[in-house]
């Protein structure tokens, strides 16, 4: 007969539970921990885990929270934003700033360069091509310094200087007799390395010749060349003696000297061409320091130098004739408008050159009050605020060492 369970409703003996259960008590009789973390939840706790999952998944930001952060992040990219246009607009300042200086430093670098050498391998004054004024013949030779004051009545003042290239120089072959309206020089190609320094002549270039033992003293000559003989050694010119300059300094004797120290011409002229008349690369609005080689200027031909360059100042200290000139007194300067080119190019010493650079465009705000201040003899454009453009000013000394050492001779 089987015998009924006494146990209440509800609960079930050990041998009907599951091996888990029923195995519960045997545990806790052995004194192991209960395991009760493991079992499975119960129906209450299922429940209340459900309902607060529901209510999270509903949660969210209300309209005032949604507010803030949109006012927070507009607030924070208007910041950026601003931050990121005066940067921009700081570089591109910069830019201007930095291409300025890097053109007063190019025109100064090419300017003082040829005021270093002018005057070398020639007597100060040269006979032949050219003249003071810039014309081929009007009784006067060529200064080794020419000063231009305003010579285009724009403003800019302009500046010409004769030197012989230091690396092409040669003596002309002694036993060779030229008369003055040769047509011709000859040079031994043979000697040290004249061949390869005639090479480098070309046509419609200079040939500057000094004559050491001439009885007067030092004379230079110029002569423009036609064409170059390299196996010969003969160098083909244009006759010279068209030219009263020249001309009148063979009255007595009709030859040059046998022995000669020639070499290649430089006629170089620098001057801003500011004028808008389709010659040359300056206009009114785009200025451009420029240099000419053949004393004819402006012309297509000529070089441009550095854009932007405004304005072109030169000031000159002159030997008072004791030859001890103290150029740091500012009353031994003068401007161009008071040398005498024809008579006292040998009496300049030094120069002051004075360029201003404009920036390539003007304030991007148009709020920089800008204006060309004034130089030497050229007042201002006008007050500040009369355009927009930056500018830098830079003023540079340069002695003319090769008329300085001619004037001590």
């Amino acid at each position: 007969m089987r015998r009924r369970s006494t146990l209440p409703p509800g609960r079930a003996s050990a041998a009907s539970l599951p091996p888990a259960r029923a195995s519960l008590p045997l545990a806790r009789a052995a004194g192991l921990r209960s395991s009760s973390a493991h079992l499975p939840a119960t129906r209450g706790s299922v429940a209340r885990a459900t309902a607060w999952m529901g209510r999270t998944a509903r949660a969210g930001f209300t309209l005032l929270e949604m507010m803030v952060a949109i006012a927070i992040a507009a607030f924070t990219v208007a910041a950026l934003y601003a931050l990121f246009t005066v940067q921009s607009r700081q570089l591109v300042t910069q830019d201007l700033h930095m291409e300025m200086h890097q053109n007063l430093r190019f025109a100064t670098e090419m300017m003082t360069r040829s005021a270093r050498l002018a005057g070398y391998g020639s007597s100060g004054y040269i006979y032949g091509l050219f003249g003071p004024n810039g014309t081929s013949d009007n009784g006067d030779p060529l200064p080794a310094v020419v000063p231009w004051n305003n010579p285009n009545g724009t403003g800019p003042d302009a500046v010409t200087m004769v030197y012989a290239d230091p690396s092409l120089l040669m003596d002309t072959q002694n036993d060779v007799v030229e008369p003055y309206t040769t047509t011709s020089i000859t040079f031994r190609p043979g000697m040290l390395d004249h061949a390869a320094k005639l090479a480098q002549y070309r046509a419609d270039e200079l040939l500057l010749c000094t004559d050491y033992a001439d009885i007067r003293g030092m004379v230079s000559y110029l002569w423009s060349i036609t064409s170059v003989d390299e196996t010969n050694g003969v160098l083909s010119v244009d006759d010279n003696s068209g030219f009263s300059d020249f001309a009148n300094l063979f009255t007595r004797n009709t030859n040059l000297t046998p022995v000669m120290t020639c070499s290649k011409g430089n006629v170089v002229t620098f001057y801003v061409d500011n004028m808008s008349d389709n010659i040359g690369a300056g206009t009114a609005e785009h200025p451009v320091l420029m240099m000419d080689l053949n004393m004819s200027w402006p012309a297509d031909d000529d070089v441009p130098l550095v854009d932007n360059i405004e304005d072109l100042q030169l000031e000159y200290c002159l030997d008072d004739g004791t030859a001890a000139v103290d150029c740091t007194d500012a009353t031994n300067w003068v401007t161009g408008a008071s040398i005498a080119a024809d008579s006292q190019a040998d009496a300049i010493w030094m120069m002051r050159v004075s360029l201003i650079a404009r920036s390539s465009r003007e304030d991007s705000r148009d709020q920089y009050p800008g204006f060309r201040p004034a130089l030497s003899d050229r007042t201002a454009s006008g007050p500040p605020g009369s355009d927009h453009y930056y500018r830098k000013v830079l003023v540079t000394e340069v002695a003319f060492r090769n008329i300085r050492s001619l004037a001590a001779l």
